[in-house]
């Protein structure tokens, strides 16, 4: 209306002034405009964290002015800059499909080959966001990168550390948070001391951290983005914090801080009815009341939680809540009202696997850990070296031949055109040492000893053998030396290298790691060497009086083309670790096709649920009846297009990729429905699943687990390796323990294979020992076997386990184990892995078996023994 009312002025201007005046006139109306259409700009940016529907507002209104131009003229960037703004403040408010062509529209708006501006990254920025919430994380991650590199070029350090915290996310999607912890502390290193920056980095760091159950590093970050959100004077964020700190003081145990701090909370966001937030706090809360015992608040407080809230359509915000309201609910008996909860706990862990298995693959498929990305950004910034480079170049050409063209004239513009000559050169020497040169310790860099494998094999007319050396522990020995001192421990290091082996150049490749270039084309024959470096560094390095212990692994890679040596070294380094060896050649069979690789896990889960993947059933025996008591379930996958995969295939592949989970779980319903099935038929033996080492530790799977195998007729065993127990001993012990409380059979499979600990065989709450088969194979001919066979028997019986020998092959194994006192066997000699159908003819047949109880008898009886 305003609007309108300007233009109507303007045109009884014309009819009682002069033209000169009327034009006057209207470029003062289109002044104020302008500087109208920049307030509501400047007031959506202000806006647009904490309050992103207010942001809108002024879009909206922006927007409308820039529509209302009589003559718009060349808006294009004014154009975007609406668009951009309108697609932030929609994917903040949970409305990203709407989002997503508005943003599309924006970078429509730069043209078709948008020059490098923030604008155009700010678009990427946003596109990459957007695709994230979409669960589209390979678009997420290219518009991020390309982002990235824009911000680069043009300097953007503020903007660039927004773009690692994105690309931090997508690892905190993917469960891998420790590389979420790396990209989170590079964005607040990239640009330090801007509080929104800060606020967002430490908050994402105590979320991580609370992920990785490291707790008082969690609640640590958390009361650094408090601080911060106080500062900034934020409600909705000091709010938000606060219930991350409540949070985390109900895992403390604390519930009286926990509801001081919620108290506080509401103090400074106020009780809204239907925000979103205020929905939260209640929820914490009534975690509270129930930690408390205090039920009918928690009644009441879930109830307000969920007030409006259509429980089928939640989304993973209220996760932790659901869980709550069926532990309230069941605890007033009210099943009726838990059920729906337990439902809706369970679609949301699903999705957040989804989204965990999404990730992990566009992560995988793009190869974009942290280390390579250290090396992608510095190779951006030495590409924008070359750049500038050729440039300088192509700048000096074009002078000489102005030289040439301008001999006539006089000695002073002679003199002049040398002087430029020379800065010219010194600038190339300039960007040829920022390009091939270490900025830190000034041994050559990576392009330098990329360009250096090339040359010496086109000289030798053969590969040239690259030896990349890790440097263990080198980010705790760069926060312990600082970044002087630990440039200077790699400078060194580089020295001592030289000093034991004859290498054509030892070069800086990344942060942590050493090239050794050496003119040998096989690399296999450069192992000694690599063995040679090792022993090297035996005795410590030191630096300003103080000794530092240095330890290396070591990739070897032999090629012709730089990039390639130096990526394959590099991936040489992770093998050998994996291996527990000081040094491994790139071995490209175990590397495998990362396409192939992503291609298998797809066809693997759609196997579970056409029906190519089977669970098949070895019998165990229990030698004091003579009867079939039990079975193990191991699974069978035969894929059309490969035949039989094995699982010693697959499973690593689907540990790596994150799709273990839902393999486990899919094993584990299948294990209770064919259990359901084997009773329905008379026959009510246990079954037992293996669980993967990488899921003992982890509590969303140990609920689940649990609740799917309180369905069958009889709680299922789950079988475990003692070593996986190790690796997280507190939050392992924790899930087992409250699996034993629910009835769950635990059994310890391959004892004796690995590192046994008998101080972690006390503690774990198991049921059965598993003897691995390596100690059962060969008992009847050796006697060291038959003593170990017996001692751990004796050993199982002392500590109240039952002991079951894996790998029975014959008859006199048997007989040997009835006579040492073992309680189950399993093995060929008994019985295969077979489909149900024929485990419950084969219980049909085998009702009981005769046992030998001598070794002789055993040898006389060999005809007896089953197929």
């Amino acid at each position: 209306m305003i609007r309108h009312l300007a233009v109507t002025a303007v045109s009884a201007l014309w009819l009682l002034a002069s033209p000169a005046q009327a034009l006057q006139a209207t470029s003062e109306i289109l002044v104020v405009e302008a500087a109208t259409f920049e307030t509501e700009i400047a007031s959506a940016r202000a806006n647009m964290m904490g309050d992103p529907n207010a942001a809108l507002a002024h879009i909206n209104r922006a927007e409308a002015i820039l529509a209302a131009r009589p003559d718009p003229g060349d808006v294009d960037s004014e154009l975007a800059t609406v668009l951009w703004l309108k697609s932030e403040a929609l994917t903040r408010l949970g409305r990203p499909v709407e989002a997503r062509p508005i943003a599309q529209q924006a970078l429509a708006e730069l043209g078709a080959d948008p020059a490098p501006t923030k604008l155009f990254a700010d678009i990427l920025v946003s596109l990459g966001r957007i695709y994230k919430v979409v669960s589209e994380y390979g678009l997420a991650l290219e518009n991020f990168q390309s982002a990235y590199e824009v911000y680069l070029e043009i300097g953007d350090t503020r903007s660039e550390s927004i773009v690692l915290q994105s690309i931090g996310s997508i690892y905190n999607d993917a469960h891998q948070y420790r590389r979420a912890e790396s990209y989170y502390l590079d964005a607040m290193n990239r640009h330090p001391g801007d509080p929104a920056l800060d606020l967002a980095a430490n908050n994402n760091l105590g979320n991580a951290y609370r992920e990785l159950g490291e707790y008082y590093e969690a609640l640590d970050r958390f009361q650094r983005a408090y601080a911060i959100a106080a500062e900034m004077d934020s409600d909705t964020l000091q709010a938000r914090i606060l219930n991350n700190i409540a949070s985390l003081q109900i895992v403390f145990g604390e519930l009286d801080a926990a509801a001081t701090t919620i108290d506080n909370a509401f103090a400074i966001i106020g009780d809204v009815d239907g925000s979103e937030w205020t929905r939260f706090l209640w929820g914490t809360r009534a975690q509270i009341s129930l930690g408390r015992g205090d039920l009918p608040s928690a009644r009441n407080e879930i109830d307000r939680t969920f007030d409006g809230v259509s429980i089928a359509g939640t989304t993973h915000s209220f996760t932790e809540f659901h869980a709550a309201a069926a532990d309230i609910f069941q605890t007033l008996n009210d099943a009726d009202a838990a059920l729906p909860h337990l439902r809706a706990f369970k679609r949301l862990d699903d999705e957040a696997r989804d989204v965990a298995a999404s990730a992990n693959t566009s992560l995988l498929a793009a190869q974009f850990d942290f280390a390579q990305q250290n090396l992608r950004i510095e190779q951006l910034r030495l590409e924008g070296s070359q750049q500038d480079l050729r440039l300088a170049n192509a700048h000096a050409r074009q002078r000489l031949i102005a030289v040439s063209a301008l001999l006539v004239l006089s000695i002073a513009i002679l003199m002049l055109i040398f002087m430029r000559q020379r800065a010219s050169r010194e600038r190339q020497l300039v960007l040829e040492t920022a390009l091939y040169q270490d900025v830190e310790t000034a041994l050559p860099s990576r392009p330098a000893a990329e360009r250096a494998i090339a040359e010496l094999a086109a000289s030798t007319g053969g590969p040239v053998t690259l030896i990349a050396l890790g440097i263990e522990r080198f980010k705790h020995l760069k926060i312990a030396l600082g970044f002087t001192r630990s440039a200077q421990l790699k400078i060194a290091m580089a020295e001592r290298i030289r000093a034991n082996l004859g290498a054509e150049m030892v070069a800086a490749l990344g942060p942590d790691m050493l090239g050794i270039i050496i003119a040998v084309p096989d690399a296999s024959a450069v192992l000694p060497a690599a063995d040679r470096i090792r022993v090297c560094f035996n005795s410590p390095i030191t630096l300003d009086g103080v000794d530092i212990d240095v330890a290396v692994t070591a990739g070897l890679y032999a090629g012709t083309v730089g990039e390639e040596c130096v990526m394959k070294a590099v991936i040489a380094i992770d093998q050998a670790r994996a291996m527990s060896s000081a040094a491994a050649v790139f071995d490209a069979e175990q590397f495998g096709d990362p396409d192939q690789n992503l291609t298998l896990m797809s066809r693997m889960i759609r196997a579970t649920r056409n029906g190519d993947m089977a669970m098949q059933y070895q019998p165990k025996l229990h030698l004091a009846s003579g009867t079939y008591l039990a079975a193990e379930a191991l699974c069978r996958w035969t894929d059309p297009e490969q035949g039989v995969i094995f699982p010693d295939h697959f499973i690593p592949l689907a540990e790596e990729t994150g799709h273990i989970r839902e393999f486990t779980l899919w094993s584990i319903e299948q294990v209770v429905r064919d259990q359901q099935a084997l009773w329905k038929a008379g026959h009510e033996i246990s079954l037992a699943v293996n669980i993967s080492g990488s899921l003992i530790s982890d509590p969303d799977f140990a609920e689940l687990a649990l609740h799917i195998a309180t369905q069958g007729p009889e709680r299922i065993s789950f079988e475990v390796t003692e070593t996986a127990a190790m690796q997280n001993p507190e939050r392992a012990l924790a899930n087992l323990e409250k699996w034993a409380a629910a009835g769950i059979r635990l059994a310890i499979d391959d004892y004796g294979s690995g590192l046994s600990s008998l101080a972690y065989l006390k503690t774990l709450p198991s049921h059965e020992l598993k003897l691995d088969r390596a100690f059962v194979t060969h008992m009847a001919s050796s006697q060291r076997d038959r003593m170990l066979v017996k001692s751990t028997s004796d050993l199982a019986h002392g500590l109240g386990l039952e002991m079951t020998a894996e790998g029975v092959e014959t008859l006199e194994s048997l007989a040997l184990l009835k006579l040492m006192g073992c309680d189950w066997a399993q093995g060929w000699a008994l019985a295969k892995a077979m489909p149900l159908n024929s485990l419950i003819e084969f219980l049909e047949t085998h009702a009981q078996t005769a046992i030998p109880d001598t070794a002789t008898g055993a040898e006389q009886n060999t005809s007896q023994q089953p197929r």
